[in-house]
């Protein structure tokens, strides 16, 4: 995982920047540098649905946020 992408994941998850445009930061970083890679498929899609507070068929801060540990162990293990 480069720099960038760890600093940006480290900060959402923190709760330094939950806004939507880091969220779509980080959903762009991962499917450009993982495009075939499937679990980071399903964290881009869940990234393109989220919304702070949530809402019928979108994820929450803490849905993302929770997504985003395990996509960052995944990351650090597997890539």
């Amino acid at each position: 995982m480069n720099e960038n992408l760890k600093a940006l994941i480290e900060n959402f998850v923190s709760g330094s920047d939950t806004s939507i445009e880091s969220a779509n930061e980080i959903e762009v970083a991962l499917d450009d540098q993982f495009p075939s890679d499937d679990y980071l498929q399903q964290t881009v899609e869940m990234l393109a649905m989220y919304r702070p507070e949530g809402g019928e068929f979108l994820f929450d801060t803490l849905a993302i946020k929770e997504r985003l540990i395990e996509t960052a162990a995944y990351l650090d293990d597997c890539v």
